[in-house]
């Protein structure tokens, strides 16, 4: 669509998309003004209830005129596809801004909001989809209410069951959720959400579920406001109180009330501003007119005195609530020269950088267009980045320049070995040298004579072999390399460590069973510890300044953001806010400069043909994805999504149509659900799942109702599942194979120990994965009759490959050499077929239809920029 123009629009970019329409910044060629137009998603031109819906909105937007609704200027229809034409809104979502950080504009914009309903509701329009994703405040800090699509015009079309509780849960009013009778005093619910949030960056409901959620809503009080606000005025709790009445009947009858006592709040908050400033106006006026005899000056001074005292008194009182309000000090408020500075990098896949002891050189990880992860090094103070590896390799994720600024450290993953593996190259550029065959992390050691990295709690080869977190060291020509220090009581979870500056200690990370991390500083000569952090919430990194205090990336006040604590204990000391994430942090040697990433793991859902053509983009989300797979029918996708919180490793499994609408969660938030797997009728979805303090080799097999997910039925312990028929499913474990059904049949070892097997063609043929060394790769062989009985000689069909996946009609294996280097070997004859579509750099879980003709993937990259602070002491 980009660069066409329709009818007399050409469109210039794309800005969102949604369930109900694709909306598109375009250049009215007439008038000559930049509008947006907002058209039906491909697909549901023709679909007369979406269309009729379609037009509803129009002529509910169209009916209102307000300063603080973004007007719609026309609906048309150009070769068969209708479209509104509406206002541009340049600007912010609400939900960018969250939460608000000064009460006195919060409520500003409520009443905004508020003024806006006002129009809509006096007009017979109500919104009934009301949420900071659909507010905006533009450029001149106006409010524009957006998106009518599921207003509800008096007399008009009756919508179906299917649309009456639609919009997002969070927001939708009791009476809504339920089916019941919606009005106005739905939206003044949804208006209470949108305030708390404002307020508070938090909802008023939570829930871990669709079903937790609906529960929460129907049934439960709201967190009170206080628990984030403790300060906050009575008069304020009422407003959002009576806003969230479960009854209509309770709640404010209308939005006119509200705003009405909205203004009472900001006028007693400006009268109070007022008041002090004019107050204080007199004193400096009476002291500079009034004649001064000695007896005057004697009680003028001691008016001034009392007044002085008087006003430290009000500081005084004035700080300690100000301490109340916050939940801990802020560095930018205590350094006001501290100032931020994104470097300009035309690369947005981006790992953890290095920084050089002087602050003035730069040093990350990064792909190309095509993929492809190197180091660059830049001056902090602008340029373009130099390349400075040669072995480009899929994923290079850790930086560190050495104390002389002569050499950069970093890990290396090798696809051949399945390894990270540590290097060094010269800053200036040139040949790589291996430094450690496994390691991530590395860290200069503060002499510049050793380099220290960690072998984490992972399975082999990538983690170590004791089972428990190490840090080893090693010269940078690779010699002498030898184990510095092991913690006794390691789980897997995150991992990061950091040298003191005389390098006799380490502060690292450690991972407890519950599922958090905490900081710990360890002497490495006695392996005596003390923990420095007492939060309980996930940290990603840490390093240690020549200052002795320990900065840490942490989500502790809701978003992951960067902290500072002296390695002697104390209170950290807040040092970046905003949504982050923020992490990977390298501090300069005088403490001034510091550089971090803001860095996210998106992944996109897309279909195509098997060779690659044919790509269509399903979802939009700044979410990490993965495990898409499609229904036998070809209709509807299941997948896994990480929660939005990078640092926590929760993972739900979603299933949604084909066209990415009608997004439905089926598991709970506090697990690591992933790999869905369709059973061949359509009615089942078997999975994996996993609590966040367990390793994922001790996950489990569930099965779900695809239609009725209800309560999950536990298969057993397991890996994954391979349907052998409707109701027959093949469970793997590490090492063996078991056939069961879901009516829940005994276990029954199928094919030989050490092998990962199932039956594919009918039960004509056993493809088995032998776990052997010396016979490592995939094998067929035909059966003798039976399923469970195979025979005859078996044929090696491959080995060696980046990854595997087996169609569902056992017809072809698909192997990797890299993620974009794909082919496929036909069974049982083995003839191979190299596909050379177009498929992205990020390709990454990829899966294939029942039917063998099209694949449905995430294209997987990272989403990232570095920023560096100044003046940080």
């Amino acid at each position: 669509m980009i660069g066409k123009t329709i009818s007399h629009y050409k469109i210039l970019e794309k800005l969102g998309e949604g369930g109900m329409g694709v909306v598109y910044k375009a250049e009215d060629t007439k008038l000559k003004r930049i509008v947006a137009l907002k058209f039906l998603p491909r697909g549901l031109e023709v679909h007369e209830p979406e269309r009729a819906r379609f037009v509803q909105e129009a002529q509910a937007a169209a009916t209102l005129n307000h300063p603080n609704i973004c007007t719609v200027h026309d609906i048309t229809e150009h070769e068969g596809q209708q479209f509104i034409v509406m206002e541009f809104v340049e600007g912010k979502t609400l939900r960018q801004m969250i939460p608000v950080q000064k009460m006195h504009d919060a409520i500003g914009y409520a009443i905004q909001i508020g003024e806006a309903l006002q129009e809509a509701h006096g007009k017979g329009v109500v919104h009934r989809d009301i949420k900071t994703d659909n507010i905006m405040v533009n450029t001149k800090n106006q409010i524009k209410v957006m998106d009518f699509g599921l207003a509800k015009l008096k007399g008009s079309l009756k919508l179906t069951k299917t649309s009456s509780t639609v919009g997002t849960l969070a927001y939708m009013a009791p009476e809504q959720i339920q089916g019941g009778e919606v009005d106005a005093r739905s939206d003044i619910f949804s208006f209470g959400v949108v305030l708390y949030e404002m307020l508070t960056g938090h909802i008023p409901f939570r829930g871990e579920h669709e079903a937790a959620m609906v529960y929460s809503i129907v049934n439960e009080e709201p967190t009170p406001i206080q628990r984030h606000l403790p300060d906050v005025s009575s008069e304020l709790v009422h407003v959002v109180n009576r806003a969230l009445e479960k009854d209509p009947e309770d709640r404010y009858q209308s939005v006119r009330d509200m705003v009405i006592d909205l203004r009472r709040l900001k006028r007693e908050s400006t009268r109070v501003l007022r008041t002090t400033v004019a107050q204080t106006g007199m004193l400096k006026e009476a002291a500079a007119t009034q004649p001064a005899t000695p007896f005057q000056r004697s009680k003028k001074k001691t008016f001034f005195i009392a007044i002085g005292a008087a006003l430290i008194l009000v500081i005084v009182v004035g700080v300690i609530i100000l301490t109340r309000m916050r939940p801990a000090e802020n560095l930018v408020g205590m350094n006001p020269n501290m100032t931020f500075r994104v470097l300009q990098i035309p690369l947005t896949q981006i790992s953890y950088p290095g920084l050089s002891p002087d602050g003035s050189w730069v040093a990350f990880p990064a792909a190309d267009v095509n993929g492809r992860w190197d180091v660059y090094f830049m001056n902090a103070s602008g340029g373009e980045p130099r390349r400075i590896t040669s072995d480009s390799s899929l994923f290079v994720n850790q930086t560190d320049i050495s104390p002389d600024g002569s050499q950069i450290a970093y890990d290396r993953f090798n696809p051949n070995t399945q390894k990270d593996e540590v290097y060094v190259v010269s800053s200036l550029g040139g040949l790589s040298k291996r430094i450690a065959e496994a390691g991530v992390e590395p860290r200069w050691h503060p002499n510049g004579q050793r380099i220290g990295y960690m072998l984490p709690v992972l399975p082999t080869p990538m983690g170590s072999k004791s089972g428990k977190f190490e840090i080893w060291s090693v010269k940078p020509d690779g010699s002498d390399n030898h184990l510095e220090f092991v913690d006794s009581v390691s789980v897997r979870g995150r991992f990061s460590f950091s040298y003191s500056p005389d390098g006799q200690s380490v502060a690292w990370i450690r991972s407890f069973p519950e599922g958090y991390q905490e900081v710990i500083v360890t002497e490495l000569g006695t392996a005596k510890e003390h923990q420095l952090t007492f939060d309980k919430k996930n940290i990603d990194e840490v390093c240690w300044t020549r200052s002795d205090e320990i900065i840490f990336s942490s989500n502790k006040s809701g978003n992951t953001n960067l902290w500072m604590v002296p390695v002697s204990g104390g209170s950290p000391i807040q040092i970046t806010k905003g949504s982050g994430p923020d992490i990977g942090m390298k501090v300069s040697a005088d403490g001034k400069r510091l550089v971090y990433l803001q860095h996210q793991y998106i992944g996109h859902i897309w279909t195509a043909n098997v060779d690659g053509s044919g790509a269509r983009q399903v979802t939009f989300d700044d979410r990490n994805i993965e495990s898409p797979t499609l229904s036998p029918d070809g209709k509807l996708i299941a997948f896994s999504m990480y929660d939005p919180d990078p640092l926590k490793s929760i993972r739900s499994v979603y299933v949604m149509d084909l066209d990415g609408s009608y997004r439905r969660q089926l598991t709970s938030a506090d697990e690591i659900a992933t790999s869905p797997t369709w059973s061949p009728d359509g009615r089942w979805i078997a999975y994996r799942s996993w609590s966040p303090s367990e390793s994922a080799d001790s996950s489990k097999v569930y099965l779900l109702e695809a239609a009725n997910a209800g309560s999950p039925k536990l298969v057993g312990k397991g890996l994954g599942v391979w349907w052998v028929n409707p109701t027959e499913f093949i469970l793997f474990t590490q090492t063996k194979s078991f056939l069961t059904s879901v009516g829940g049949a005994e276990l029954k070892q199928f094919f030989e120990d050490s092998t990962l097997a199932r039956p594919i063609l009918g039960g004509k043929y056993v493809l088995f994965h032998d776990l052997h060394k010396a016979q490592e790769g995939w094998w067929l062989v035909s059966s003798t009759g039976s399923k469970d009985t195979p025979g005859g000689k078996p044929k090696k069909i491959h080995s060696g490959a980046l990854g595997y996946l087996l169609a569902p009609d056992g017809k072809s294996l698909f192997y990797f050499r890299t993620p974009t280097d794909i082919w496929r070997v036909s069974l049982p004859d083995g003839q191979e077929e190299h596909l050379r579509g177009p498929f992205p750099p990020g390709l990454w879980s990829p899966r294939v239809s029942y039917d063998g003709k099209e694949m449905v993937y995430v294209d997987s990259r990272v989403s990232a920029k570095l920023v560096m602070i100044e003046n940080l002491r």
